[in-house]
């Protein structure tokens, strides 16, 4: 094979190799999925049911909300260094590392429900478990490019960050549907679901089945002992679906087929000191990560405490469950079928990713106006919007992995996935400090992501698309009888191989 060549990537491919794809690829897309679902369940597990924690341990709306911020916070401190050993220690351990850290984490939490050691222990699970996101939330592209062929690779990106948004949306149901909102009794007699959520805040985690406060009238929350119960046994199943995930994946996840499933697979990435160096000075890719972090950091918190935001226009805990779960659901549909197409349609990211966070813009503003009172408001209508902007910005993150790899290539997707995730770590956690803030109310949230989406809507017609991964693995090259180039050839092309399917 003549080297000589002006490209430089081309001194990394290996001299020849027949790919093969395996049938075995969807078990480890599938494992590697359920730990997603696994973390982000777990990452996702008070919001839900707020009012219901609020009751039990005395939390307040911020330091419901801070639990999910201190995963952030662990995600954005240890992102780049668990990034370095899985390309040390490869996937296989990578991903057992992680789902060991996310067990540990949920079974702390099921130590004891007394209050300031449930607390202490929520804040340890809620970190063990950020850093136990690293590898399912940066590695999807990595996962995509290890074992699937050109042909599926955006594809399984997408399923991949399909289980991601089950594990949010899902918590929405069980813990709205598992774990009852606080009932009282007010001093007329009137029984109904709690609509101070302020008052009950205060409430006494006391171990009688009744608890009393008093703001401009006594109330008497008669389901304590079962709101507790229901959410410790809601902790319990969270730590037995950790447990069992760690225990499959610790029975049998390869790291890697021993063929590459296409060209671009097989060629030796840039080793990981020159790979941060790469993408700090590639501004294309910054250019990305910051038109998807702006709206995806601000509306992966923004939806961690919906909740809260929906109490003010009259919408319950378990109808917010819902409302969660079919944003996250849409998304997730939405990124599959998209994903499909960017395969099909194969140099058309940029265009798709435009399209989607487009309609996002345009749901969440519905939604902003709706929530102000600006325009009437309608619980159908509040629906319809969440779920068209869930389902457009969801839908797309999936094409942000694959943008950002072609970008930065040949740097590993794990490094790329890293610093695409890293910045969305930062804008969420700066929407969760805010809500520190004593009194700041809520409404300004609805217009921080609506403001945050129309941002990220211009920057991502400013950075260039380029395909170089995707040119490597789809070039055909004429390869004369002494198995060289053919001169006829333009130097800058590689060799592509038929895939080859096995078992």
């Amino acid at each position: 094979m003549n080297k000589e060549t002006d490209d430089p990537t081309a001194s990394l491919l290996p001299a020849d190799g027949q790919l093969q794809v395996y049938t075995r690829r969807w078990y480890v897309l599938t494992m590697f999925g359920m730990v997603n679902f696994t973390q982000n369940l777990v990452w996702n597990t008070w919001g839900p049911i707020t009012q219901s924690a609020k009751a039990v341990f005395g939390w307040s709306d911020s330091q419901i909300g801070q639990f999910a911020n201190m995963g952030n916070i662990a995600y954005l401190v240890t992102v780049f260094p668990v990034c370095y050993l899985m390309g040390k220690l490869g996937l296989r351990f990578s991903i057992l590392g992680c789902t060991l850290l996310i067990f540990i984490g949920t079974g702390l939490r099921c130590i004891t429900y007394e209050k300031e050691a449930a607390t202490w222990l929520s804040y340890v699970c809620s970190v063990l478990n950020g850093i136990g996101g690293i590898v399912p939330f940066a590695g999807p592209s990595l996962v995509a490019n290890t074992w699937f062929p050109l042909s599926e690779r955006a594809t399984a990106t997408a399923v991949s960050s399909t289980f991601m948004y089950m594990g949010v949306g899902l918590s929405f149901i069980i813990g709205s549907e598992w774990v009852p909102s606080p009932l009282e009794v007010n001093s007329t007699g009137d029984v109904g679901f709690t609509a101070d959520i302020e008052s009950i805040s205060r409430l006494s985690s006391s171990n009688s089945d009744t608890a009393m406060y008093t703001s401009n009238h006594s109330v008497k929350v008669i389901n304590m002992d079962s709101m507790r119960t229901d959410i410790m046994n809601l902790l319990y199943s969270e730590c037995g679906l950790a447990g069992l995930i760690f225990l499959l994946c610790l029975l049998y996840l390869p790291a890697k087929p021993p063929t590459p499933p296409s060209t671009s697979a097989s060629v030796q990435r840039t080793n990981y000191k020159e790979s941060l160096g790469s993408v700090a000075r590639n501004k294309s890719l910054i250019l990305l990560g910051l038109a998807n972090a702006i709206p995806k950091g601000v509306f992966g918190s923004w939806q961690a405490v919906l909740d809260v935001l929906l109490d003010p226009v009259g919408m319950n805990q378990s109808e917010a469950g819902w409302l969660g779960f079919y944003m996250t659901a849409a998304g997730g549909v939405s990124g599959l079928l998209i994903g499909r197409f960017s395969d099909i349609f194969l140099r058309r990211t940029k265009f798709f990713l435009i399209l989607m966070n487009g309609g996002a813009v345009l749901g969440y503003v519905w939604f902003s106006l709706m929530s102000s009172a600006i325009i009437p408001i309608s619980k159908v209508e509040i629906y319809i919007s969440a779920i068209i902007g869930g389902m457009f910005i969801n839908g797309s993150f999936p094409l942000v992995y694959e943008m950002g790899s072609e970008l930065a290539f040949p740097v590993s997707e794990a490094v790329v996935g890293g610093l695409l995730t890293c910045f969305m770590e930062i804008f969420g956690i700066f929407f969760l400090l805010v809500l520190m803030i004593p009194n700041i109310g809520t409404s300004w949230m609805n217009w921080s992501l609506s403001g945050s989406l129309l941002l990220g809507f211009v920057l991502l017609f400013l950075f260039p698309a380029r395909y170089r991964r995707t040119d490597i693995d789809n070039v055909v090259v004429h390869v004369n009888a002494e198995d060289k180039y053919d001169d006829s050839v333009n130097r800058n092309t590689i060799t592509g191989h038929p895939a080859r399917y096995d078992e």
